[in-house]
């Protein structure tokens, strides 16, 4: 009896603790109007190319759904969580499509993707893979681990860097606006100062090693 209170407190105070750290939606925004609250696609970067911006609608669209696709009892959870059902084989079922549908197109259809990208690329999918694998408490921490939104989330702001360079290069605009309407979203503030912070160093470890 004793096991069974402190597994439940235990599953909750990690669950209430992990909640505080999950991604934003790689897809949707969520706002308030007149109190209900309502959802809408993100906005793509401004300034992207054609190819930039089909890869990135892909890639979102995908981590949504894996992540993020359905909805019960107020619980978001996407298809990694279904598979991730079945011990064993359902971890490494997800870690390929974590692999595969997110992470392999970007690194074959995003020109000039940085190495330290990659590796935080990896780095998601590996914990994401190894907090898996530990019973119960591991299924909680990985449902608001989300790997997959985490990684679409920094590939957006990466390409949000990019955008900003093409249209320095002259490159017109035609990302499309949605209407103004102001939404706070901390978590992909911070993705975005993770991104310009790397972007930067690595640029001047080029710059170092070009003198």
């Amino acid at each position: 009896m004793a096991s069974k209170i402190a597994g439940k407190v235990t599953r909750r105070l990690v669950g209430d603790h992990a909640k505080r750290y999950e991604p934003e939606d790689p897809l949707y925004e969520f706002y308030t109007v007149n109190g209900k609250q309502k959802r809408r696609k993100r906005a793509l970067p401004p300034g992207l190319t054609k190819k930039q911006a089909r890869t990135l609608k892909k890639i979102k669209r995908r981590a949504h759904h894996l992540d993020k696709g359905f909805t019960i009892c107020g619980f978001r959870f996407g298809w990694t969580a279904i598979v991730g059902i079945v011990p064993g084989l359902g971890d490494i079922t997800a870690a390929l499509l974590n692999y595969t549908l997110v992470v392999k197109p970007a690194k074959n259809e995003i020109d000039d993707i940085p190495d330290w990208l990659v590796r935080q690329l990896l780095f998601n999918n590996a914990v994401s893979a190894g907090v898996g694998l530990v019973p119960i408490v591991g299924d909680i921490a990985l449902a608001a681990w989300r790997a997959n939104s985490r990684n679409a989330n920094l590939i957006e702001e990466f390409l949000r860097v990019k955008g900003e360079e093409n249209m320095a290069a002259g490159l017109q605009d035609l990302t499309p606006r949605p209407p103004s309407t102001d939404v706070a979203a901390p978590a992909q503030d911070a993705v975005r100062q993770q991104v310009q912070q790397a972007s930067a160093s690595s640029s001047q470890t080029r710059f170092s090693a070009g003198r």
